[in-house]
């Protein structure tokens, strides 16, 4: 099961449209699992940002559960579908510890 997860860097590419798109899409991808888990599940993730180093790091403080599994798996998803449209400036890499 899922229980964080860390965006760095966000996209390889420094300006112009492609960059603000990938940028943002990786951004409302990222940070809509902490919405969902906060308003909806009423949960309290660990939620840290460096935005100056364009990090986002997010830890479930409880025990991981199908509903906080469905929100991880939507951002998933989307993030893998912008991986196959962009390749060249995104990459996933799955941590198992």
């Amino acid at each position: 099961m899922i229980t964080g997860y860390k965006v760095n860097g966000h996209a390889e590419v420094t300006e112009g449209e492609e960059y603000a798109m990938i940028c943002n899409s990786v951004s409302v991808l990222t940070q809509t699992p902490v919405i969902g888990l906060e308003r909806h599940l009423k949960r309290k993730p660990d939620c840290r940002v460096n935005e100056e180093k364009g990090v986002l790091k997010v830890a479930l403080t409880d025990a991981p559960n199908d509903l906080s599994q469905t929100l991880f798996m939507s951002m998933v998803y989307g993030l893998n579908d912008l991986v196959q449209k962009y390749p060249q400036y995104i990459c996933i890499r799955e941590h198992r510890g």
